[in-house]
Order: C-alpha cells, then structure tokens, then sequence
C-alpha cells in the first residue's frame, strides 16, 4: 500500500489505466468482517476503482469491503477493495473482485 496520507507521486490520471465517471452515490466500507462501517460518498468510479469521500478523517484499511448503495432499486453491488491512496478525507481504491 502507498503512503496513506499522500497522493502518488504520479498524477492520478497516469496511474489509472481507464478513466472514471463522476457520480454521486451513497457507499458503506465495511471492515472486521461487516461488523464495523463507515458511512462515504462514491464521487466517481470505473469497472476497476472509485474515489471515496468520508465525512470525517479516518486511516483506511489496507482492505475492506464498499457497499455501493441503490435507494432506487434496494439492491445493493459489493467490491472487494484495496486502498491506493488516501489524502485526509478522500480515498482512491482499486476493486480486486
């Protein structure tokens, strides 16, 4: 895992290998085998990752768990993820599922 509370030396653009679409949707990361979950924004997300936005500065776990939520339909997606970076409240992850 890079620096948690750095950016990667290269700009974030370079690093992905596709772009991400801009969203607004409601996320839950959850840890410790769902017993503990953290409320975020998913602010944009491609097939491979997605950058998280928490209410309140948190350490990301090297791994966890995002619940992508869809009031609209009441199902919800579950990616398996890693933690890339993390620069205060904002997390970039990579899906590994």
């Amino acid at each position: 895992m890079t620096d948690v509370l750095n950016t990667p030396t290269t700009s974030t653009a370079d690093a992905r290998s596709e772009g991400r679409h801009r969203t607004l949707k409601a996320g839950r990361i959850e840890v410790n085998g769902h017993a503990s979950t953290f409320d975020c924004m998913i602010r944009d997300m491609s097939e491979r990752g997605a950058r998280l936005v928490l209410k309140a500065v948190w350490i990301a776990p090297e791994k966890f768990d995002l619940l992508v939520l869809n009031p609209n339909t009441g199902k919800s997606d579950r990616h398996a993820c890693l933690t890339a970076w993390q620069k205060g409240t904002v997390i970039g992850v990579r899906f590994t599922d």
